[in-house]
């Protein structure tokens, strides 16, 4: 064979390793995994952007926001009369709910400098365990409730723990109490497209050694009897024009903000277990009611129109309830870290900021504009953008341990902006849930370039062999 067509096979010898070598270093690796509560989102939507405006008057602090969506999913957590029975379709699980019944959601935690490191760190403040709920390595039911009272683990603080490695270590209730009453609790704004908007109103909570809801009734309750295994109420068909609703009608985003795909108490009568109930037919398993107390704290409106969101919040700035809400003031400065729940998904699923800071008539790196009236100049007022990314299953007790190369400047309280963008953090997040096979595969990878080199270099020896072989017979044909 001469050397034009060894340069041939070579040639796609090439070809074909270095596609061997992509495939084997993209393929299998970014696969969701259930089984270890895994499911991450697509590229593309690794990071977002939200809009917000601010003002205040002298009573109220009112906060508009904007956010894209090509799907807004204000249903959630419904019960479907199938074969005869009443089965549960919106429960917490992991990812995207397949169905699309589960709400999109706007959270934004807030404090007054009272809880050490929000400031620098946000929302990971409040992440100090891989047991937490939904997490790959979470902790077993029948532990966290002999420890926490609870089924699962969720938000809490350092200093409400002995140990802040260890979220089993929960301080007694004296040490809890007098830490709420010196102000150490998170402020959490949490806005809820079924169950709280649809009358007009966010819940309210905050964070201590848990994820509480404030005092007072919860903006919701639980449509269920247990016993029966019925709902409690149905659709008022002379208010509604329905006894239920329709489960294909559902599944097709069929029923629009102005419908009644919420149930409330105002339209509700109790159950008929008598009625012709057909197959598909749905009754909401969670019944909106006004909240009371200081839950009841926050005014909200969100409506979904031109591909977006736009939601407007108000709440005195001082409601009275320095136990679980965050007085504000005329020339105060605050910290504020927000989060996005969208595309049908709860529990950690969200997108989540860097922590900012937040001045009523003061400089900040959001500001409130302060007005007279009732209602905030909107139109006058500039949009301030911050991007939000995908956090994955990184919190604060990673970000101080020797794993992280950073964690000097953790425990130094360098703002976590200043050795990373959203972007970077969102591919860590990825990394993170999928660190054994991107290894695995790098190491494949690796192994098939080796081969591809050794290859090469074998192949320019024969070819080197060939030439001098060539060259020798042509000197000695030029010599008889």
């Amino acid at each position: 064979m001469g050397v034009g067509p060894r340069l041939g096979v070579i040639g796609a010898l090439v070809v074909l390793v270095i596609g061997l070598s992509f495939a084997f270093a993209s393929s299998g690796v970014i696969e969701d995994d259930h089984e270890r509560n895994i499911e991450v989102p697509e590229f593309d939507d690794l990071t977002m952007d939200l809009d917000l405006k601010v003002a205040y008057n002298d009573d109220d602090i009112f906060w508009r926001f904007e956010w894209d969506t090509e799907t807004p999913h204000y249903y959630h957590d419904y019960l479907v009369y199938e074969d005869g029975q009443w089965e549960r379709y919106g429960a917490s699980m992991v990812g995207s709910n397949p169905e699309g019944v589960y709400e999109d959601r706007l959270t934004f935690l807030l404090d007054d400098g009272s809880v050490d490191g929000f400031a620098q760190y946000g929302g990971y403040m409040t992440i100090l365990s891989e047991e937490m709920r939904f997490y790959t390595d979470q902790a077993p039911e029948d532990e966290v409730q002999a420890h926490l009272g609870e089924d699962d683990v969720r938000k809490f603080l350092p200093e409400t723990r002995e140990d802040p490695d260890d979220w089993r270590t929960v301080r007694s209730d004296d040490e809890l109490a007098l830490l709420q009453e010196q102000g150490y609790f998170l402020d959490l704004w949490h806005w809820r497209a079924h169950r709280s908007n649809p009358i007009g109103w966010s819940d309210d909570q905050h964070v201590l050694d848990y994820r509480y809801g404030d005092e007072g009734e919860s903006p919701y309750s639980t449509n269920w009897d247990e016993d029966a295994e019925t709902p409690v109420l149905m659709f008022d068909p002379d208010q509604t024009g329905q006894h239920a609703m329709d489960w294909d009608r559902v599944l097709d985003m069929g029923y629009d903000q102005d419908d009644y795909y919420y149930l409330t108490e105002e339209i509700a009568v109790d159950f008929d277990p008598d009625h012709d109930w057909q197959e598909g037919d749905v009754i909401p398993r969670r019944l909106l009611q006004e909240p009371e107390g200081s839950r009841g704290a926050i005014f909200a409106q969100g409506i979904a129109q031109n591909g977006q969101w736009q939601l407007e919040l108000q709440r005195a700035l001082d409601t009275g309830n320095p136990l679980d809400d965050k007085a504000l003031a005329h020339l105060g400065q605050y910290d504020v870290a927000f989060a996005v729940h969208k595309n049908a998904t709860g529990s950690r699923w969200h997108h989540v900021s860097f922590p900012f800071t937040l001045g009523l008539g003061r400089a900040a790196d959001i500001e409130a504009e302060r007005f007279e009236g009732d209602e905030p100049p909107w139109d006058d007022m500039e949009w301030n953008t911050v991007t939000l990314f995908y956090p994955g299953q990184v919190g604060f007790d990673h970000a101080r341990s020797d794993d992280h190369a950073g964690a000097e400047e953790v425990r130094e309280r360098v703002h976590i902006s200043a050795g990373h963008s959203e972007a970077d953090l969102a591919l860590y997040a990825v990394e993170g849930e999928f660190g054994d096979e991107i290894r695995l595969h790098w190491l494949i990878t690796g192994t098939v370039l080796a081969a591809f080199v050794l290859m090469i270099a074998g192949a320019m020896v024969r070819i080197a062999a060939v030439g001098r072989r060539v060259d020798e017979d042509e000197t000695e044909e030029a010599t008889r």
